[in-house]
């Protein structure tokens, strides 16, 4: 059963973002982050390297790309304070740290302040969820 499901972006940290776009779902006890159409046209390199796939083909070819899907009993979800509200890491039993955000990060002050506003929200319904689902 899925509990939810919103767009997101997943970060390479969160000082260096290089930000791939995805959509984060929560459902059946599973938190997983997939890549959506848009990711084929962004710089993937330090994905690529991570997952060690050629991501920017598979994307453009149409095929499902799945940065990680875990158990939720099997990782910790935080939210650090310097993300502004805006931003979860989830840390893995292998001991990697997925940096997700609900806002583009981009440069624009007034652009990302509205952005930072919307990532906020769908932040508080986040944390709501995953409480709901016992993470």
């Amino acid at each position: 059963m899925e509990i939810r499901e919103d767009k997101a972006w997943l970060l390479q940290s969160r000082i260096n973002p290089f930000p791939v776009s995805g959509a984060l779902t929560l459902g059946d006890g599973r938190i997983a982050f997939t890549l959506d159409e848009d990711a084929g046209e962004e710089s993937v390199d330090w994905l690529e390297k991570e997952l060690g796939i050629d991501i920017a083909a598979l994307v453009r070819s149409g095929q499902r790309v799945v940065a990680f899907d875990y158990a939720l009993s099997d990782c910790a979800v935080t939210w650090p304070i310097t993300g502004g509200g805006a931003m979860m890491i989830v840390r893995t039993p292998g001991g990697r740290k997925w940096v997700v955000s609900y806002d583009y990060p981009s440069g624009g002050a007034i652009s990302q302040r509205m952005s930072l506003f919307a990532g906020r929200t769908k932040a508080r319904e986040w944390k709501k969820a995953l409480a709901e689902a016992g993470a």
